[in-house]
């Protein structure tokens, strides 16, 4: 049976995510002809990576990720650390010889993504972004149901993405908050995924963004004044001249992870929220309404935890679908592609496309116009 040896790079709240999917998959995928083993923890305090090489069960730790990039028998790399340091440790990654799989989004900006597209092209590796999202159910059952022509020619969509954790004025600050981060580029990114994935990329963009507080706390007593965006505000326009609107923010008041999805066509709709994730809503606009409404209507399909082959057995189908779900899913396919050099998707050269689509966002903001793209 083919080994695939991992190393982790960053232990915050994605390497632990990263890591537990790792851990799940011979569980939730039985019979797979490939074997996982945790190979190396990395992390910047070598007392934390010695803690993470214990609770993980990670065969060594160290505090510097070249040395991890120098271990022969080290075949995918794991990248879970600040957006800022994701072009160095990825190309250096590509370099050694090591596929990656990135934690999203691929970068800062669009110009240091295609740097990193640049590397993953030359190497011939498998890549892949981790949009999770993408792999629950209910979303390949949407990707599915619209390359059926089930809602036929696409007329509107809406997608937000909320979360209300930047509201508290004296709450001291993350990376997530500098200028290396912002909403567009943690929270905007998922759902912008999510939406040129199932419906293609826009032609124009017009975009706001606003930052709540002119200055934050930091964790050492400081104050910091160099903020990124708490909310942000978009309208799309595909080609074929379908308007939709995109929101993504972290002072939604009342919201928890919510991710919801409307798309209208033709003939038919979908929608999905992640808080309500085992059920896709899809309406058939072809069905009769007569008599007294005839079959019209959204059904819920029941996606629950429907996953592919050999995927979905354990736990049963009918359990209730996780969040961890998509992560573990999108790490699966991502080492079955690596495992039997398959084609690849959701790699570094999308994530890339869609950064330089957020640099276009950001540029809307900047210039207050719309943007081609």
């Amino acid at each position: 049976m083919k080994t695939i040896s991992v190393g982790v790079i960053g232990w915050g709240f994605m390497g632990m995510t990263h890591t537990q999917a790792l851990r799940s998959i011979g569980l939730f995928y039985p019979g797979i002809d490939f074997e996982i083993r945790l190979r190396c923890i990395c992390t910047r305090r070598i007392e934390k990576a010695r803690e993470a090489m214990r609770v993980a069960g990670f065969e060594s730790c160290t505090d510097d990720y070249r040395e991890l990039l120098n271990m022969k028998d080290i075949d995918v790399v794991s990248i879970c650390t600040p957006n800022d340091q994701h072009e160095e440790m990825a190309i250096a990654a590509l370099k050694a010889g090591k596929h990656v799989y990135l934690d999203k989004p691929v970068a800062v900006t669009g110009e240091s993504a295609m740097r990193i597209a640049k590397a993953a092209q030359e190497s011939g590796l498998h890549t892949r972004v981790a949009f999770n999202n993408r792999y629950m159910p209910a979303m390949l059952r949407a990707r599915q149901l619209i390359d059926e022509g089930r809602i036929g020619r696409v007329m509107s969509f809406e997608a937000r993405y909320l979360h209300s954790g930047s509201i508290d004025p004296n709450k001291p600050i993350g990376w997530k908050q500098q200028m290396q981060g912002g909403v567009l580029l943690d929270m905007g990114s998922h759902v912008l995924d999510l939406v040129t994935w199932l419906l293609g990329y826009p032609e124009k963009v017009l975009c706001r963004t606003r930052t709540l507080y002119a200055e934050r706390p930091t964790k050492d007593g400081g104050v910091e004044k160099n903020l990124s965006d708490d909310h942000v505000m978009m309208l799309l326009q595909l080609p074929d001249g379908a308007l939709g609107s995109v929101e993504a923010s972290k002072i939604a008041t009342g919201s928890n992870d919510d991710l919801i999805l409307e798309i209208r066509g033709d003939k038919g709709a979908l929608r999905w929220n992640l808080m309500d994730p085992n059920y896709l809503d899809y309406y058939d606009a072809t069905a009769p309404s007569a008599p007294i409404g005839g079959l019209c209507g959204f059904t819920r399909i029941e996606t629950v935890a429907r996953f592919p082959k050999p995927g979905g057995s354990f736990l049963p189908p009918k359990n209730t679908v996780g969040w961890e779900r998509g992560h573990m899913h999108c790490y699966f396919t991502f080492l079955d592609a690596v495992a039997h050099d398959l084609p690849d998707s959701c790699t570094i050269a999308d994530g890339a496309r869609l950064q330089c689509l957020m640099d276009a966002l950001l540029e809307s903001d900047r210039r207050g116009e719309w943007m081609e793209v």
